[in-house]
């Protein structure tokens, strides 16, 4: 969530060069992050194995856990301006990681603080829950979803939430037709004896999600190409109100990439 600190066309933000950049730091200062699984426990190959970390951390238990070459107990502000008064010229990097990499690299980030992720544990299902709060506590501002199918399962129905008291929130669903997407099973899994048997990762094809809002009185869309996604965007967010965009995505993206097929 520390993305926007420094803007994305920043030219110290590394964003989809984030691996690049830790494969060749020497010195490291995580400040609102910790080195766990999000930043590789801070271990090679990811990271070289001569990097020496500062972590800025209030809890000394995990400064103590991950042993860096320097640790400094506290509040990460009050630390940053302290740091500030001594550092006066040279720059140094900021790197937050996330659960979402795809969005982090694509999704352009200006401005600290309006970005929210599903944090340290990948919690799926959070992101209309976090649209509300974030509509309620700045209500002069546009709040946008970008989840997928799946996620968006978890908590459709707070879109009667955002229907009810008129916050301006659109959600954009990417529709693939599964967790990980569509019925991949072969011709013959198909026609065989397990043709009524789906893989359960996968979804009703091409589901009407946008259906859902529009029965609550919200603005439901059906896109499925780059000008229809462009236009439903445009009129959405000059709305302002409640809206879900369903984006119809092919269901076998990425199945190239020679990962198993999802069966029972």
């Amino acid at each position: 969530m520390g993305k926007g600190l420094l803007p994305d066309t920043h030219e110290l933000a590394a964003t989809a060069a984030r691996s690049l950049a830790i494969g060749k730091c020497d010195v490291a200062l995580v400040v609102g992050a910790r080195l766990n699984w999000l930043l590789h426990f801070g271990e090679p190959p990811k990271w070289s194995k001569d990097v020496k970390f500062i972590l800025v951390d209030v809890s000394e238990e995990e400064i103590e856990l991950r042993k860096p070459h320097l640790g400094l107990v506290g509040d990460a502000k009050r630390v940053l301006e302290l740091i500030n008064k001594e550092i006066k010229d040279d720059p140094f990097v900021f790197l937050r990681a996330n659960t979402m990499d795809t969005g982090r690299a694509v999704l352009v980030q200006t401005e600290p603080r309006t970005r929210l992720d599903a944090g340290t544990w990948g919690t799926m299902g959070v992101g209309l829950g976090y649209c509300i709060a974030a509509a309620v506590a700045s209500p002069d501002r546009l709040v946008v979803a970008v989840e997928g199918d799946s996620g968006f399962g978890f908590s459709a129905m707070e879109v009667e939430t955002l229907v009810r008291y008129q916050l301006p929130v659109v959600v954009i669903v990417f529709n693939n037709g599964g967790v990980y997407g569509g019925d991949r099973r072969s011709p013959n899994e198909i026609s065989g004896p397990f043709k009524d048997d789906p893989a359960p990762t996968s979804f009703v094809p091409s589901a009407g999600y946008h259906i859902l809002i529009e029965a609550f009185g919200g603005k439901g869309y059906v896109v499925g190409t780059p000008e229809e996604l462009k236009s439903a965007l445009s009129e959405s967010f000059s709305a302002r109100k409640p809206a879900v965009i369903n984006a119809i995505i092919d269901p076998y993206a990425g199945a190239e990439s020679g990962r198993l097929q999802h069966k029972n």
